[in-house]
């Protein structure tokens, strides 16, 4: 539930004031006043309503746009094609709203029903129908560069991200409206923070391609940053403003200050992997049990940490030994004492390191290697106690502290 007075994070606020300057400026220009932007730049100019087009069948058309598509036709010396039948009809407005064909009983029965509204109520139904918002989500899926994996050579797979996928197409399916679709996507754990619709909404911003396994971690955060100021602007202002990264865009108002200043919103970025969708009294009942569940088996589990220690700390040494030095710090920092900046290393760095420390137990020999196997068995003994993992998701909030440069 929204909070009347929410407290926005500075990602919230920046990105949430780009969407209502759209707004505004949208508003402004539908209602003919001068839009705030430079005097001349063709692409803020207010839309004007063009004179229509004198044609020679006044008789023909449905609606004002008609006129201009019959006026080029009669330019060429061409009519218009002839209505198409009821079957060809269903078939276009069915595809086009689901993407598929009519079934043969949907066929049948819009073909007997000849009362004036039929074709109004087949709309209707297909609205209503779960394949439109499968069908239409494609559309913003494909303008937010949506993958289930990263990219590049590693192409690592992205488990959860078909939480944000099924959200856009809920989200298409019950009418969402776009304010607050706009809202949920850019400060959703603002906004509805007990609201896992939103938590998810905000994986809009874990799109971007990601090399998991580069050695420049510093160079891959500013090649995010540089794909996230893109892609916003694709998104929400329909402009493409990459070339200020390197220089005053040439052709439209966007200087090369312009796009650091808003690259600047995602500075205090902090990805998560495993954002619990929950509530806050089910994730409370979660961490009851689990702590439980921790209580019974400490003993067992410290035991078997103890075995694996060695391992643990030369697979880690191995995996940090790809960085620089002056990088190491990010990880060895405790989490609660990082910077901001060290807080988003350290999460690009550990998706390198933390498949090194898998399987740890699988390097062990002789008896500690035979102890270990009976402390698994006995620690599965506890597996009623254990509670099922929180469904999660790939979210983004502010890090902790003052934003990094």
């Amino acid at each position: 539930m929204m909070h009347e007075r929410p407290r926005l994070s500075r990602l919230a606020q920046c990105l949430l004031s780009i969407a209502v300057a759209i707004a505004a400026a949208g508003s402004a220009a539908w209602a003919g006043e001068v839009v705030p932007f430079n005097s001349g730049d063709w692409p803020f100019c207010p839309p004007q309503r063009p004179p229509l087009p004198a044609v020679q069948d006044a008789t023909w058309g449905a609606n004002p746009i008609d006129a201009f598509i019959l006026a080029a036709l009669e330019e060429q010396g061409l009519r218009p094609s002839a209505p198409a039948d009821k079957l060809t009809l269903l078939r276009r407005v069915t595809f086009d709203l689901t993407g598929l064909a009519p079934t043969i009983e949907e066929q049948q029965a819009f073909l007997a029903d000849d009362s004036p509204d039929a074709f109004d109520r087949l709309v209707d139904r297909l609205l209503d129908s779960p394949h439109y918002g499968e069908r239409w989500a494609q559309h913003w899926l494909d303008v937010v560069r949506y993958a289930e994996s990263d990219g590049f050579n590693a192409d690592e797979i992205r488990p959860t991200a078909h939480r944000y996928r099924d959200y856009v197409i809920r989200a298409f399916n019950a009418d969402l409206p776009y304010d607050r679709f706009i809202r949920q996507q850019l400060a959703g754990d603002e906004f509805e923070p007990d609201n896992p619709e939103a938590l998810i909404a905000t994986g809009l911003n874990r799109l971007y391609p990601d090399e998991y396994n580069a050695a420049n971690v510093v160079q891959r955060r500013q090649e995010i940053r540089d794909d996230l100021t893109d892609a916003t602007a694709l998104t929400f202002l329909a402009l493409t403003v990459g070339c200020a990264q390197c220089h005053d865009h040439k052709f439209d108002p966007i200087s090369q200050v312009d796009y650091f200043r808003l690259q600047a919103v995602f500075a205090p970025m902090l990805p998560h992997d495993d954002t619990p969708l929950a509530s806050a009294a089910e994730r409370r009942r979660h961490q009851r049990a689990q702590a439980a569940w921790e209580e019974a088996t400490r003993d067992i589990r410290d035991e078997m940490n103890q075995l694996v220690a060695d391992k643990r700390q030369a697979a880690m040494n191995a995996g940090l030994e790809k960085f620089e030095p002056e990088l190491r710090a990010a990880v060895l920092t405790a989490p609660g004492e990082r910077s901001a900046l060290q807080e988003q290393l350290a999460f690009q760095m550990m998706k390198y390191i933390r498949p090194k420390l898998g399987n740890l137990a699988d390097k062990l020999k002789g008896e500690q290697k035979e102890r270990y196997e009976v402390l698994e068995k006995q620690l599965a003994d506890y597996d009623h106690l254990k509670p099922r993992p929180l469904p999660s998701a790939m979210t983004v909030s502010d890090a902790a502290g003052p934003a990094p440069a």
